[in-house]
């Protein structure tokens, strides 16, 4: 990029078809960070080669950390021409990632924390594939130098976003300054508490941990210290210690997602910009994260309603849409009626994510109840022989009273399953425990499938699947009866099924 010496931030010169520029130096210190995790092999190897030999340690230490760090960054290169913008990488195999200027519909920035404390961003380039293959990335750039590459590019979006999204809105519109439609509120914080991830975070880690100590050992050294504890915990009322590791549970995992969500979330705030059709979604406290989104990738939206979180009236939303990133978040853990609000207006929808669905017929409602049954009891009877061992009477029992149960979670399952067709969308909610509502436009409906299990055909039922370019790409409507599934297709695409349709 040739630039003036001491150019202002606004100012950014395209490059000519044989300048070509490094990324920032300190990209040797960012990439063996980011790597850790893939890196962790390569180091528990080395060190347990060092403990017979520990000159074999050195040498592979000198030979992996030229390679790790030095050379990735020799070998990178990059430029922004007036028509493409290229990176070249590679030591052995050379690779060429290329985003045309005109095929360019989201610009990301993020800066984990090494990249901020070295005053480094990442710029991800995505030109509206499907594949991870279409983005392009700029890893450790001088932040300055990435806002301006930034908003030069998003002006190349502005110029070549397509009529459709444009046109639709009014003429005053396109000049109006940007519209922020959500931004994180304090209150939303108590709904990070009924999130699992905080427990599946806390498993994971609980995971790790005894791998890593089983590997070292620790295990063994810690066999008597374990001992003592366990002969002074049967001291201990058996309800009591229950009731006290269940607390435990619940308080660890509910400070860990707490904690998750004010580090992802942070800063959250979603803003739309008439000129260019772009929704903009920044977030984060450690990490920052701001994506672009173009509209006319979007072809509905997702509104989740988590078990835990139903009872306090919380929901999440995310975008269905096209590209390497098909489901972009575009609301975090927050109440109900504001993730309403937001699907509505990103998707343009009336009342698709509240107005009632069609129930599906008695046969749905059957297959559910079986289902949760004998789920329930086979899971049941398993872990009884298992951990237990012979099926005993009260072991009966107690799998019957689970398969009752699972067949209670299968009504619940019914009550949530649902299909309705809008006048601009069709909207399918699966049949699952967690409420799950998907609108999808019908402008984004590609093709239809059709099929049944044997167990369907026996209650006459079949699964009717919307297939379409955007997000999960296949949407299915389960266990619908056959001339609801034939309404449901031709209602939405009469020309597409025109031909299959026998008039009677």
């Amino acid at each position: 990029m040739t630039r003036p010496d001491n150019p202002p931030a606004e100012i950014f010169r395209d490059d000519g078809p044989e300048v070509w520029h490094r990324l920032s130096p300190w990209m040797i210190a960012v990439r063996p960070i980011e790597q850790l995790p893939q890196l962790i092999p390569l180091v528990i190897a080395i060190v347990f080669a060092g403990r017979g030999a520990p000159d074999i340690s050195i040498i592979l230490t000198l030979i992996a950390v030229p390679l790790i760090t030095i050379v990735p960054w020799l070998v990178t290169r990059y430029q922004v021409t007036d028509e493409h913008v290229r990176v070249r990488s590679g030591l052995i195999t050379r690779k060429v990632a290329t985003a045309r200027r005109d095929r360019i519909r989201s610009v990301d920035l993020t800066a984990s924390v090494p990249h901020r404390v070295l005053g480094l961003k990442k710029v991800r380039i995505g030109t509206g594939g499907d594949k991870e293959s279409s983005v392009v990335e700029l890893n450790a750039i001088p932040a300055a130098e990435a806002d301006t590459l930034y908003r030069h590019l998003m002006a190349t979006v502005a110029r070549t976003t397509r009529p459709s999204v444009l046109t639709e809105v009014a003429p005053s519109h396109r000049s109006a300054p940007p519209e922020q439609l959500s931004r994180l509120q304090l209150s939303w914080l108590r709904f990070a508490p009924f999130s699992l991830t905080g427990f599946a975070a806390a498993a994971a880690a609980g995971g790790l941990a005894a791998q890593f100590a089983n590997e070292a050992g620790l295990f063994e050294q810690g066999a008597t210290a374990a001992e003592h504890a366990i002969d002074r915990i049967r001291d201990i009322p058996v309800s009591l210690v229950v009731t006290a590791s269940v607390i435990v549970v619940i308080a660890v995992g509910a400070l860990l997602s707490f904690g998750g969500y004010v580090l992802a979330y942070w800063n959250f705030s979603l803003v739309r910009n008439h000129r260019d059709g772009t929704l903009l979604i920044r977030r984060g406290l450690l990490t920052t994260n701001a994506s672009s989104l173009d509209e006319n990738r979007v072809r509905g939206v997702h509104l989740h309603e988590p078990v835990l979180m139903r009872a306090v009236r919380g929901a999440r939303l995310n975008a269905i849409a096209t590209g390497s990133s098909k489901n972009p978040l575009l609301l975090p853990p927050a109440p109900f009626d504001e993730a309403v609000r937001v699907g509505q207006f990103v998707a343009h929808d009336g009342d698709e994510l509240t107005s009632p669905l069609n129930r599906h017929g008695r046969g749905a409602l059957v297959r559910r109840l079986t289902r949760g049954f004998w789920g329930g009891l086979l899971f049941a009877v398993v872990v009884v022989i298992a951990v237990i061992g012979p099926l005993t009477w009260p072991w009966l029992f107690l799998a019957a009273v689970v398969a009752l149960a699972s067949s209670a979670l299968g009504v619940v399952r019914y009550r949530n399953l649902g299909v309705r067709v809008t006048a601009t969308a069709v909207v399918i909610a699966p049949p699952r425990v967690a409420r799950h509502r998907y609108v999808v436009s019908r402008e984004g409906v590609v093709g239809w499938a059709s099929s049944a299990s044997f167990f369907q055909r026996r209650r006459g039922v079949e699964t009717t699947v919307v297939a379409t370019a955007a997000g999960a790409e296949a949407y299915a409507a389960v266990d619908l009866d056959p001339a609801a599934a034939a309404e449901l297709m031709t209602a939405v695409s009469p020309d597409l099924l025109a031909p299959f349709v026998v008039s009677r």
